[in-house]
């Protein structure tokens, strides 16, 4: 039976420190670069411990990125959960790579680094992991996987930021 009323996902709430920022963002002109998002990005690689951030528009275009600049293309594979949102295999297909689904853990939902081991090739070029439900995966397996076989990491760290692994924030791994 249809719903009387739209189910919404996620509102947003904002509280009057939210609406003031975005007032003055809008007001100052400087909607997609400019000191607020250099400053955002100095904020989130201080926060993060990382060498560098890059402020995109979405998940999805970050990790689009950080397989394009790796340089991983057609004739590459690139190893990922299928238990995740559609734009993690999609970035792979984006960039002309293979996506390879490793199954996950049962209990935890996310990718298994026994399973990713087995579904490696020569041409296998990078993992991508993905953190459901704000768990970060087993990245010592992970990490080590990478390191044995050659590959990158590419993390799909969205649905986990405010998460840590073993004081370690997600975004932060990358091999090779």
């Amino acid at each position: 039976m249809p719903r009387d009323s739209f189910l919404i996902f996620g509102a947003p709430r904002f509280f009057q420190e939210e609406l003031k920022e975005m007032l003055e963002t809008l007001r100052s002109g400087w909607w997609g670069t400019g000191p607020k998002v250099l400053k955002f990005e100095e904020d989130f690689k201080k926060y993060t411990k990382a060498k560098h951030a890059v402020a995109v528009n979405s998940a999805t275009a970050a990790m689009h990125l950080g397989l394009d600049i790796l340089g991983i293309g057609p004739g590459d594979e690139v190893i990922t959960t299928p238990l995740t949102f559609v734009s993690t295999a999609n970035v792979i297909l984006h960039v002309g790579a293979k996506v390879v689904f490793a199954d996950v853990d049962k209990t935890t939902g996310n990718i298994d680094p026994a399973q990713i081991a087995k579904k490696i090739t020569k041409k296998t070029k990078a993992i991508m992991p993905v953190y459901m439900y704000g768990n970060l995966c087993e990245m010592d397996e992970i990490v080590a996987i990478a390191r044995k076989y050659g590959l990158f990491i590419v993390e799909d760290a969205a649905p986990a930021l405010g998460s840590t692994y073993k004081k370690k924030k997600p975004g932060t791994f990358r091999e090779k």
